[in-house]
């Protein structure tokens, strides 16, 4: 009996070290484990539903070009900013050039989505004769579901991350904790800088208006004349300029010439 008991005993001490020793190394099974289960996460299984609820209307991203000859580019120019700001549209950049027979100005544009088309219905009346015209649109509604999708998958997964980090004990499973962590968070933060960058592309159309004037078409007799004279006059006047810088070698040469004439002429008297 005694000996029965002993064994009990021993066996029970032996199963409450054990006991212990699971609660102490309980972080390192926990985090392994749940390392584990999050590096075999499949978020694509368990996401699948979200992907349908996530966006149901169709984004897309719509740009155009719009080149036209117009009688007087100012006033064009000052129509257009009078458009934009009655459609809540704004100039992105402008860009003028002249070409010497053509004053030609270049504007980009970003108009609410809903007002595109209006935007363009309203600047056609201002061309005298349009060149050309061309319109692109650009769906993005499977790109923005992906990103939506893997954004919210990994917001997930950073949680998860952050509460096998609250049962770390030493600072090697902190450290690598903290690592997935910020490798996760690079990656969430890349995923909304793109969504922005979609949603700001779809919200805003963008229209590129290229117009040019035709100017300086006089070529004939009276234009050419006065073109004439006055590039005779500016070399006349360069000329004097010329001979002005030439005065030192003027006088020396004279005073050269004065020299020996009044010595030719005292030879020849005597």
């Amino acid at each position: 009996m005694n000996l029965k008991i002993v064994s009990y005993l021993s066996l029970l001490i032996f199963l409450l070290s054990c006991n212990e020793n699971r609660n102490s190394l309980k972080l390192s099974g926990s985090q392994n484990e749940g390392l584990a289960k999050v590096a075999s996460w499949n978020p694509r299984n368990e996401d699948s539903d979200k992907q349908e609820s996530i966006l149901t209307e169709r984004k897309l991203i719509r740009n155009g070009q719009l080149d036209f000859k117009t009688k007087n580019v100012k006033t064009t120019k000052s129509e257009i900013e009078k458009i934009s700001q009655d459609l809540n549209a704004y100039i992105a950049g402008e860009n003028e050039n002249n070409y010497g027979d053509r004053l030609k100005y270049t504007q980009t544009i970003r108009v609410p989505a809903d007002q595109f088309d209006n935007l363009i219905k309203r600047i056609e009346p201002l061309a005298e004769k349009i060149e050309n015209k061309s319109i692109n649109t650009q769906d993005v509604t499977e790109e923005f579901i992906d990103v939506e999708a893997r954004l919210a998958t990994k917001k997930e997964l950073e949680a998860r991350f952050r509460e096998i980090l609250k049962q770390a004990k030493t600072v090697e499973e902190i450290v690598s904790i903290e690592s997935q962590i910020a490798n996760v968070r690079a990656e969430i933060e890349s995923m909304e800088g793109r969504l922005k960058y979609l949603q700001n592309q779809v919200s805003f159309s963008t229209l590129h208006v290229s117009y040019y004037e035709v100017i300086g078409t006089d070529f004939g007799f009276a234009s050419k004349f006065v073109e004439s004279l006055k590039g005779g006059w500016d070399n006349l006047l360069s000329f004097l300029i010329f001979l002005v810088n030439l005065w030192p070698f003027v006088i020396g040469i004279a005073a050269v010439v004065f020299w020996w004439v009044r010595r030719r002429k005292r030879r020849l008297q005597k």
